[in-house]
């Protein structure tokens, strides 16, 4: 199986000791995932976007569980910039015979495909989750799945400006407060484009505590725009924040 050519199991399909934690985050996520798709209008083929798919564990597991064993018909595409990565993914496609998976080694700014149904960057780092949230909203993807992390933009934005909120004495709280001062943004910017988003935890990865997912689905109903102007420019003057990448895109 898929899970032995990536190293999670053994031959016997085991679970190896230190892949414990990596498949309980595969079995979390595919539980969001599942839950997702309950409540999504997809078309009858679905095309999904991974943006940043790294060793792609979340990807395989993903295509499995959508192709295999609840019979989508589906393609599925990771965009990762590590070569070795890429042809490594590629292999293990090629071995789990999973056909309609494929990895393509580049940016996520120069990938230019408008056809994405499911848009899904995981741990893209600091402004690259914004790229890959501007390509989503772009190709109006019915579903935006992100787990953002290193949230360096806006924090390198407002360094050595005063401060008025106590809460932002303490260094590690205030790295904590643009992290959410930044997803909310990033949620507020993908409400104005009708979308519905909700954040919740996610497991992260063993190479960053970030653990917030922040989900997007498109919706019908058309959200007041310049209310949600006012509420990012607030945000905006409250912490001294000239610009978010992701304005700049849209």
């Amino acid at each position: 199986s898929y899970l032995h050519h990536l190293g999670i199991t053994d031959k016997e399909g085991k679970v190896i000791h230190k892949m414990a934690d990596k498949y309980r985050q595969i079995n979390k996520y595919l539980e969001i995932i599942e839950g997702l798709l309950k409540s999504t209008k997809l078309p009858k083929h679905i095309n999904i976007v991974d943006m940043g798919s790294g060793k792609g564990y979340l990807t395989f597991a993903l295509y499995d569980y959508l192709v295999n064993q609840k019979k989508y018909s589906a393609t599925v595409t990771g965009i990762e910039l590590r070569k070795e990565l890429v042809d490594y993914c590629n292999d293990v496609a090629d071995k789990s015979a999973f056909t309609n998976l494929s990895f393509v080694a580049q940016p996520i700014q120069e990938y230019d495909n408008n056809k994405i149904d499911i848009l899904i960057a995981l741990h893209a780092c600091d402004t690259a989750t914004d790229d890959a949230i501007y390509k989503g909203l772009s190709a109006k993807a019915e579903l935006i799945i992100c787990a953002p992390c290193c949230h360096k933009q806006i924090r390198q934005q407002v360094k050595g400006k005063e401060q008025e909120s106590p809460l932002l004495k303490y260094g590690i709280f205030k790295e904590r407060q643009f992290e959410m001062v930044t997803d909310t943004i990033r949620a507020l910017i993908l409400e104005k484009s009708n979308y519905n988003t909700k954040v919740f935890e996610f497991i992260s990865n063993e190479h960053t505590r970030k653990n917030v997912m922040l989900v997007a689905s498109k919706s019908i109903k058309k959200n007041d725009i310049s209310k949600i102007d006012a509420k990012i420019a607030g945000l905006k003057e409250a912490y001294a924040i000239e610009s978010h990448y992701l304005e700049t895109l849209v």
